[in-house]
């Protein structure tokens, strides 16, 4: 099952921004869209069992754009999961 996305408008200035490529993007953002049920669920991949969010990691090489690898850290809030829906309220690449 693939999600549909929402990013505030802030968190989708600063991704715009980030030094990658367009394909290391859309790579990205597949990622994202496409989580498991399993890792979205999984406890230590959230702050706390009843939390309405967890957070996930993304490790690119991006050889499409300049060729270093890049770590981009992610908070969503899943609790529209059901209705296909997941919210990134936070991301910081480093």
């Amino acid at each position: 099952m693939s999600f549909n996305l929402h990013i505030s408008d802030s968190e989708q200035a600063y991704f715009d921004g980030l030094p990658l490529s367009s394909e290391a993007k859309e790579r990205i953002n597949r990622f994202i869209a496409d989580v498991s049920d399993e890792f979205r669920l999984n406890p230590e991949n959230r702050p706390s069992p009843d939390s309405p969010y967890f957070y996930a990691q993304y490790i690119i090489l991006d050889r499409w754009g300049d060729g270093r690898v890049h770590t981009i850290d992610f908070h969503v809030r899943d609790d529209q999961a059901q209705f296909g829906v997941l919210l990134i309220v936070f991301i910081d690449h480093h």
